[in-house]
């Protein structure tokens, strides 16, 4: 049976990384899988080293404190693959650890194939990396279309392989997801998803609750809270005073399709958000030394890949201390109140969309590729 050492370190990599083994089975038959993942990928089947719940750290100030864990798990991956010597090694993302790994398999085992899927963004900041990606990385897949005229200038063979989000999702009547989520038919519905990993929640959540709960002093707004994978309603429910917003755990993806407007933490969701031509305010605040240390690296101009990707402002962002109660109430309420700038918006939230649509079955794409 063939052997694959796979690893991912976030939530949004561990739903393709769950995808991506059921694929590669259906293309390459029985495989044995290692790595380190969360449900998704164990439930695909994966032989956990460890859980991505353990090694999530948002921010600069935040990964320092994890380093001696995070290098001795590295140390103990790179072990394993240089003693079972697996088909090949599959990063997911999470290019500061994932990057030292590859460093250290090639160090041990300098034959191992290592693929790497979802690249780090590097267009957007350490743009130096791409040498290391080139020295230790045999196969990259791309999902954002621009991403392979980008390693190409920096002679690095890269492959477009499409967006696997846009594989999955299919559109939906917006009253029945209303209807199967027990939501107002009437009312404007706005949806607050306050992130994927814990550092984000603690920092956003209270702030989107205090906008949420003054939002609905109109009766004809309903704020409504999607949890991410991971997190616990009953939890959730004795940290925080939710008075009386709605949470949806089950199907956040569905309240993000049906709401009017949202407040997303900035992710993988705000593209989602596109995708489903749902207008939102997307936010990040990360700790003051990350944040300053973020404004020095950092070369884009925007936090959000629907402006990334259009190279404009199109979906309104707030980052750091504009993060506030204030800025929140300020925009949702242009966003509810002014028709032309709404419309706007969902019309170049469907042009960016445009961009993607043009390659499907990415699970597949990959597998093919990994497997070849």
């Amino acid at each position: 049976m063939k052997r694959y050492v796979i690893i991912a370190g976030e939530t949004s990599g561990d739903q393709y990384g769950g995808q991506l083994m059921n694929s590669m089975r259906n293309v390459g038959g029985p495989i044995e899988f290692w790595g380190v993942g969360g449900d998704d990928m164990v439930s695909s089947g994966l032989n956990q080293f460890e859980d991505i719940q353990k090694i999530e750290v948002i921010g600069f100030s935040e990964a320092i404190k994890k380093i001696p864990y995070m290098n001795s798990l590295v140390r103990k991956i790179a072990r394993f693959v240089y003693e079972i010597k697996p088909h090949s090694v599959i990063l997911i993302d999470f290019p500061g650890f994932n990057l030292s790994l590859a460093k250290k398999i090639k160090l041990l085992s300098p034959s191992t194939r290592i693929d790497f899927f979802i690249s780090p963004q590097l267009w957007a900041w350490n743009e130096n990396r791409v040498v290391a990606i080139k020295k230790h990385i045999d196969n990259m897949m791309v999902i954002f279309p621009f991403e392979e005229k980008f390693y190409k200038k920096h002679g690095v063979t890269a492959k477009y392989v499409g967006h696997p989000f846009l594989d999955h999702w299919k559109p939906s009547n917006k009253k029945m997801l209303r209807k199967k989520l027990n939501l107002h038919l009437r009312k404007k519905i706005i949806g607050i998803f306050p992130g994927s990993r814990t550092q984000e929640l603690k920092k956003h959540f209270p702030i989107y609750l205090r906008a949420a709960k003054k939002l609905m002093q109109n009766k004809n707004i309903e704020c409504v809270v999607g949890l991410a994978p991971g997190f616990s309603e009953k939890e959730i429910k004795k940290l925080y005073d939710l008075s009386d917003l709605k949470i949806v755990t089950e199907s956040p993806i569905e309240l993000l399709e049906c709401c009017d407007a949202a407040i997303v933490t900035s992710g993988t969701i705000s593209l989602q958000a596109t995708f489903m031509n749902t207008p939102c305010i997307v936010a990040y605040k990360l700790s003051k030394l990350s944040g300053y240390i973020s404004k020095l690296l950092i070369k884009v101009k925007y936090i959000s890949m629907t402006n990334i990707v259009a190279n404009k402002k199109i979906i309104p962002e707030l980052i750091q201390n504009d993060v506030n109660t204030n800025n929140l109430l300020l925009i949702m309420n242009r966003l509810l109140d002014d028709r032309e700038y709404y419309n706007a918006i969902k019309h170049e939230m469907k042009l960016v969309t445009n961009k993607f649509t043009n390659k499907s079955n990415v699970m597949n794409n990959v597998a093919t590729i990994i497997i070849k």
